[in-house]
This record gives C-alpha cells, sequence and structure tokens, in this order.
C-alpha cells in the first residue's frame, strides 16, 4: 500500500485531504506542524507528499519539497494564493505538480495517482538557483493556475509560443513573463504590433533594409530581429499579417537567419519567438487566410489566456491592485462597497482586465469620496448586470426593455420590483429577493405608486 504524508496548517483541511487520500486505499500520515512534517519526511517510508505551500510558519511546503526530492518522493503542492512566481519556482524545485485551493476532487486524484506511476522511473529535477522576479499577472483561479504552470515549465525551453486570448487578456503580460522567467531574461524583450503595421513597414521594422532598397531607404537599417539577438521578439496579432509576410517569417523560424528588405545576405540570430493572436488562427487556416505550416511552426507549445469572464474569482485581486495603483498616484485610499463589489463581479466584462482597469481608473477619478458606491458605477455596468439577472415568466426571457432607455436607479428599482410583483404573488418573496423587510417594501410600493396595502399578501 502506498503511503502519503499530507501536511496543512488547517486541520480541517488535514482531515479532509485524509478522507480523500483514504478513498483511494493510500495509507496516510498527516501534519499541521512543518517542523513535525520534516522530521517525518527524515525517518522515511513515504510515497507521496501533498503539501500546502504557506504553512503559517518559518518553514514552507517548499522547504518540504527540498526535504523529499533526495529521497526520490514526488511533492505535489496546494496553495489558497497561487502567483507566477509560487509557480516557477516549484517548478524549479521540481514538484510534481502545483494546484490552487479549493481544488477538484477528481482532478487531485488523478495527479496523486500519475505521481505515484512514476515513481519508480523517476529521474532529477534541478534546483532552483537565483531569485525570480515579480510579475505583474495576477489571479489564483484555476485558469490562470494553468497559464503560471505553462510559463514556469518553459524556462529552460527555447520553443516558440503562441498565445491566444480575447483583447484585453493580457497577452503581452503573458509573453513577458515567459521571457523573464527564462535564462534570456537579461537578453532584449522587444515587442511589435503587427496589426499596427503596414506591410512595407513591417518587414522593414523586423528584417531590416538594404540602403536603397525603397523610396526613404537613404541608408542601411537593422532589424528588430537582430536587434532581440539572443532574447525574445514579440510578435502581438500575427494573425493581422499578410501571406507573403507570413512566408518570411516562416524562414526566420526555420533557418534562425533573416535577410534585409533589399539585400542579399543572411544574419544568424538566436531568438525565441513569442506571437499571439486575438482571431481563431485555426479558422483562419481554414479559410486559406493564415499558414498552416506557420501556424504550426508558432504553436509549438500553445498558451490560452481566460477573459475576466471566465476567471470572476479574480477580480477582488485585480480590483485591490488597481485601486491600490491608482491610489498610491493620488495619494488617497480608495475602496469598493461591497454592494458595488457584487456589481462588478457579475458585470461581463468584454473589455477584459483592460476595461476593468480603465474603469478602475475612472471611478477614482470620479468618486465623490474614499468609498466607490453602486451609483457611481458606469452606467453601462449597472445595466448589462440588470439586464442578464432579470427574470420574468416561466421561460426565464430577458427584459432588455427595463433598461434600453437608461433610466435613473429609481426608476430601475420601480421596474425591477413591478417585475417580481408579476413573477411572485407572495409579497414576502418580493421582499426576501429585494432583501427589506415588510415595512420597507411596503414603503417602496407606496413610493412607486403601487398601493398595496401593508398586510396584503405579506
Amino acid at each position: 500500500m502506498a503511503r502519503i504524508l499530507v501536511v496543512d496548517d488547517d486541520k480541517a483541511t488535514c482531515e479532509l485531504l485524509e478522507e480523500l487520500m483514504g478513498t483511494m486505499g493510500l495509507e496516510v500520515e498527516k501534519s499541521t506542524n512543518p517542523d513535525q512534517a520534516l522530521e517525518l519526511l527524515r525517518k522515511g517510508g513515504f510515497d507521496l507528499l501533498l503539501s500546502d505551500i504557506n504553512l503559517e510558519a518559518a518553514k514552507d511546503g517548499l522547504d518540504l519539497l527540498r526535504e523529499a526530492k533526495p529521497q526520490g518522493v514526488d511533492t505535489i503542492l496546494l496553495s489558497g494564493f497561487g502567483t507566477l512566481e509560487t509557480a516557477i519556482e516549484a517548478v524549479k524545485e521540481g514538484a510534481f505538480d502545483f494546484l490552487s485551493k479549493p481544488w477538484n476532487n477528481e482532478e487531485l486524484k488523478a495527479l496523486v495517482k500519475r505521481a505515484l506511476a512514476k515513481r519508480a522511473s523517476k529521474g532529477g529535477a534541478p534546483v532552483a538557483t537565483g531569485k525570480t522576479r515579480r510579475s505583474l499577472m495576477i489571479g489564483s483561479s484555476p485558469k490562470m493556475m494553468a497559464v503560471y504552470k505553462t510559463i514556469a515549465s518553459l524556462q529552460s525551453s527555447k520553443a516558440t509560443v503562441l498565445i491566444s486570448g480575447e483583447s484585453g487578456t493580457g497577452k503581452e503580460l503573458v509573453a513577458r513573463s515567459i521571457h523573464l522567467s527564462s535564462d534570456r531574461k537579461d537578453r532584449p524583450f522587444v515587442a511589435v504590433n503587427c496589426g499596427a503595421l503596414t506591410e512595407t513597414l513591417l518587414e522593414s521594422e523586423l528584417f531590416g533594409h538594404a540602403k536603397g532598397s525603397f523610396t526613404g531607404a537613404v541608408a542601411e537599417k537593422k532589424g528588430l530581429f537582430e536587434e532581440a539577438d539572443g532574447g525574445t521578439i514579440f510578435l502581438d496579432e500575427i494573425g493581422e499579417t499578410s501571406l507573403s509576410f507570413q512566408v518570411r517569417l516562416l524562414r526566420v523560424l526555420q533557418e534562425q537567419e533573416v535577410r534585409k528588405v533589399g539585400g542579399n545576405k543572411t544574419v544568424k540570430v538566436d531568438i525565441r519567438v513569442i506571437a499571439a493572436s486575438n482571431r481563431d488562427l485555426t479558422q483562419m487556416v481554414k479559410a486559406g487566410t493564415f499558414r498552416e505550416d506557420l501556424y504550426y511552426r508558432l504553436g509549438v507549445v500553445e498558451v490560452p489566456v481566460p477573459p475576466l469572464r471566465e476567471r470572476k474569482e479574480d477580480i477582488p485581486l485585480l480590483l485591490e491592485h488597481f485601486i491600490g495603483e491608482f491610489g498610491q498616484k493620488d495619494g488617497v485610499a480608495y475602496r469598493i462597497h461591497p454592494e458595488a463589489l457584487r456589481v462588478l463581479e457579475a458585470y461581463s466584462w468584454p473589455g477584459n482586465v483592460r476595461e476593468l482597469a480603465n474603469v478602475v481608473e475612472n471611478l477614482t477619478q470620479l468618486s465623490r469620496g474614499r468609498e466607490v458606491t453602486v451609483d457611481e458605477l458606469p452606467a453601462k455596468i449597472q445595466a448589462d448586470v440588470l439586464k442578464r439577472t432579470l427574470r420574468v415568466g416561466d421561460g426565464g426571457e430577458s427584459v432588455p426593455e427595463l433598461i434600453q432607455d437608461w433610466p435613473s436607479l429609481d426608476e430601475l428599482e420601480r421596474r425591477y420590483i413591478q417585475v417580481l410583483l408579476k413573477r411572485h404573488k407572495e409579497k414576502q418573496r418580493v421582499a426576501e429577493i429585494l432583501g427589506v423587510d415588510r415595512t420597507t417594501l411596503y414603503r417602496k410600493l407606496k413610493r412607486y405608486g403601487f398601493h398595496e396595502g401593508p398586510e396584503e399578501g405579506l
């Protein structure tokens, strides 16, 4: 029977993990104290270590990992505060995997099975050296943890990377994080927006040009591929390039050499290419507007960046970051009212993190006080949330007519109460949904002209 050591500073979490591992037929030893856990590891006899990273003590899960590794014991780390830095550190130290809390039981069980099956043939892992640079990426949701783990796994790789995601999701931040966590971190990182340049200008910028190669080329120019030699070049919006440009780019990737526009000599370059697109390149390949061979060459490793609406649990962290950032500039300690936070969490965020940052900056500049309230939120956010949450009738149809004329908050409340009265015969239920007592509901009914008695239906 395989033996596993479970470590977490929370006793209830330890017991939960013990029960979960027990369902897999594993023998479990648990500890809430890292010093005690280290002693247990030194005695040996374990096949797997399952530990929280932050143990609220002088030692943490990484210390336990370092003790377990020489014994050939794999480690799965858990954290309620997952960051790119901890993911990179965990991978450097040789962790088998890294999960954020709350974990998915089936995913954790599958990881444990794979780790136990791997132990017999496990090889060594490199020990961390140096200090990990701080990342600007924020979020600890499972989807962001998947991004972090991919970035961490690319530390010693030279593979090309293709980052996909909607506009505003932070694709350039992902690219910069890949560069800063790699062994190229001390070399140039060059970012190019391919969609912002004409084909001729883009080729000249990237490949350089020979003197006299075209009108205005009065001198030879070194291209950005040469400028980025030894480092990383980030080609944003690669889907906006022409097929002829894609042919030239493919040659650079295959041969690791560039030829200036109008030139006849090639120059060897050592570069890592990271590309990104907010368009579906697979559909473009099918449509014949993007080369299939280039797509596969770029996508050796693919990193999908989730839209904000798919990681809403990260919104409070992002708000805290941006509120602090803009507050520091203004010298004001801003905060967001809990009700305003609930509305912001419910919003669909079509512009993703970029839109959230812009909204926070706007709120901090226009707020009437240190606390941002619901009525200070942009009207489009309030309307979007209301449109998607208000439902009438058994079919649950939406009611866009409630907000299409951008009513005031008082008028929105009146219409909302009217919808609730149509759907629920019991006034008590209406009061519960509104979160008010019967007397307050009566006053609202009277105020908005519904003329219902204080006890009728309550």
